[in-house]
């Protein structure tokens, strides 16, 4: 049974990718993103917005798109209430809304066994065998997200905090971070107003520290490599599956994780919104558990 129009949407954090397939031509747009639990309003507004570029990509009508199966895959929808908030604000007829994750595994190991570690602004891991996926973590950052984007702006600005106060070795990172935040109070200001994307605008001058050998950067990276390692394990990972690193960061660890699971480091299938549009065929063909 073929379906000539298609929606998916992967709904990060940060980006908000949709695909749509119509009459064997796809296309795909991206705009800014937000988190449907920290940000709903700006959830709302970024998915708006990527149907609009996608209708006017197809030359269709927004009420075309909304009258076809769309699957969106967003960061922050925890359980059916916030699902079901999002979906009073969306005109599609036909929508399966659910967290990102398994859009991202689909992205990563399409049906290959593996495991997939997606380090963006947040993160989470998961573990694919037989079909059957397991999660851990992506539960926020205020729980959570180590390694991931945010995770990486807030422990640099701890680390310069600490610092500050006589606990630990200064480094170029920690005096960059010192002087542009205006100091503790600037820091404590910063943090207490920021968001998890804008703790994550930091993660960049981390990771070119971390490059340029900065001891307080590398051993951020160290800590975000061992917690992705550890989770891992807790996932049952086993030597020799599949093992990809997505989102932005997830290829900046590769180098600091153990033997075993660098030996194992495979390319992903394919790139958000590739799950997406592949969960919104299996929905128009009933077999989307």
């Amino acid at each position: 049974m073929s379906h000539p129009l298609l929606i998916g949407i992967d709904g990060g954090g940060t980006t908000c990718r949709g695909a749509a397939l119509y009459g064997g031509k796809r296309v795909t747009r991206a705009v800014p993103g937000a988190n449907a639990t920290s940000d709903f309003e700006g959830a709302v507004a970024a998915v708006r917005a990527v149907v609009q570029a996608l209708a006017e990509a197809l030359d269709l009508p927004v009420e075309r798109l909304a009258q076809a199966p769309a699957y969106l895959g967003m960061a922050g929808v925890v359980d059916a209430r916030v699902a079901e908030r999002l979906r009073r604000e969306l005109p599609f007829a036909r929508l399966v809304i659910e967290e990102d994750r398994r859009a991202s595994v689909v992205d990563a190991l399409a049906a290959r066994d593996g495991a997939v570690a997606v380090i963006g602004t947040g993160s989470f891991l998961a573990r694919q065998t037989g079909g059957a996926m397991r999660f851990l973590g992506g539960h926020g950052l205020a729980l959570g997200d180590e390694a991931s984007g945010a995770w990486l702006g807030r422990e640099a600005l701890a680390a310069t905090l600490r610092v500050s106060e006589g606990w630990g070795a200064g480094s170029d990172l920690t005096r960059g971070l010192w002087d542009e935040m205006g100091g503790r109070s600037g820091i404590i200001a910063f943090a207490t107003r920021a968001r998890s994307r804008d703790l994550a605008e930091l993660a960049p001058g981390v990771v070119a520290a971390a490059e340029g050998g900065d001891a307080q950067a590398v051993d951020l990276i160290t800590r975000g490599a061992g917690y992705i390692a550890g989770a891992l394990t807790a996932l049952g990972w086993q030597s020799g599956e599949a093992l990809c690193l997505t989102g932005g960061l997830g290829p900046v660890y590769a180098g600091a994780l153990p033997t075993a699971m660098r030996a194992a480091l495979t390319k992903p299938q394919g790139a958000a919104p590739d799950g997406a549009l592949a969960l919104a065929g299996r929905m128009a063909e009933g077999c989307l558990p």
